[in-house]
């Protein structure tokens, strides 16, 4: 055994023996408010919101806690983007074809119509790209995206006018 060595587990020992271990810090709770753009009548959606609040605090040990909020409660359903952008709350909720008023591109990480089904998107999200793409243009909003359901294609378009049947065009 060299000098160096001996010198060297002798201090350890030396600092086990005395007591004196690193300071360890308790670390503070991590509180976040999520806002959603989702009523509670809406169980099977806005309740996916609350398991994951559910889940976060049972996986950090109730270190890391999400209060979870319906629309209309911290603010209006279609208030959380701006919310997120303005620090206002730190998590949303929300469709993100809800803000296409904003910019189109928000249709792009929901659904739009005739387009992708459920198993599509996310292949397309986790697989092609799509995430990468997406958290590009959200970040110009402070926000960053994950899955969390998907209702699937929109079937029908969205039609700012009432679309008429051959009956009613000839009547």
């Amino acid at each position: 055994m060299d000098r160096r060595s001996l010198i060297q587990r002798a201090g350890i020992a030396g600092v086990l023996a005395s007591g004196i271990a690193p300071a360890v810090h308790a670390q503070a709770a991590v509180r976040w408010r999520l806002a959603s753009s989702f009523p509670k009548s809406l169980d099977t959606i806005f309740g996916s919101a609350e398991t994951f609040s559910k889940t976060v605090k049972e996986l950090s040990g109730g270190k890391f806690e999400v209060s979870v909020h319906a629309a209309g409660e911290l603010m209006p359903a279609f208030g959380v983007v701006d919310a997120i952008n303005n620090g206002t709350i730190e998590m949303a909720q929300t469709a993100p074809y809800y803000f296409t008023g904003k910019d189109a591109i928000f249709a792009f990480g929901c659904a739009v119509p005739f387009g992708l089904t459920a198993r599509q998107m996310d292949s397309w999200m986790e697989h092609g790209n799509g995430r990468k793409l997406m958290d590009a243009f959200y970040a110009k909003y402070n926000m960053k995206s994950f899955s969390a359901g998907n209702t699937g294609t929109q079937m029908g378009g969205w039609y700012r006018k009432e679309i008429k049947t051959v009956a009613d065009l000839k009547a």
